[in-house]
């Protein structure tokens, strides 16, 4: 769990390495667990809202099948700006680079998101907007 005194960044990077490394080994309770349902996407396919999570579980499932089919061994992302909204509501924009050893495959993309720190202290991912242009394939794994 997320320390209780975090900064905005700590809470914003502590949930893109534990949502970055359950993606790439194919974890998708960890990766679940860093998710408040319903949990909004947006892409430029549109938005989406995500009720469920045998939704999630497509979603999750789409994306890891993009990653594999991308070679992906590194999900260098990092956060550029995080700052609190409420004492309880994080914004936070972040860039991922895919990486398949030590070639990138894909450009950077920025995202937004929106983090909420829930009842038992943890904080969840309620929403987040990417501007991912040159991958069409991965706009569509996040609408499955």
């Amino acid at each position: 769990m997320i320390k209780t005194t975090a900064s905005p960044t700590e809470v914003s990077e502590a949930l893109l390495e534990r949502t970055g490394n359950a993606l790439l080994s194919n974890d998708f309770n960890t990766f679940a667990a860093c998710f408040n349902l319903p949990y909004t996407i947006e892409t430029l396919n549109g938005r989406r809202a995500v009720e469920s999570r045998a939704d999630l579980s497509a979603t999750f499932d789409a994306v890891h099948a993009h990653m594999s089919k991308q070679q992906v061994t590194i999900m260098a992302r990092h956060c550029v700006s995080a700052s609190f909204r409420s004492p309880d509501e994080v914004a936070a924009t972040h860039e991922t680079r895919l990486i398949s050893r030590d070639i990138l495959v894909q450009d950077p993309y920025p995202a937004f998101s929106l983090i909420k720190r829930q009842p038992d202290g943890s904080w969840q991912i309620t929403f987040t907007s990417y501007m991912i242009v040159d991958s069409a394939d991965l706009n569509n794994a996040l609408h499955a």
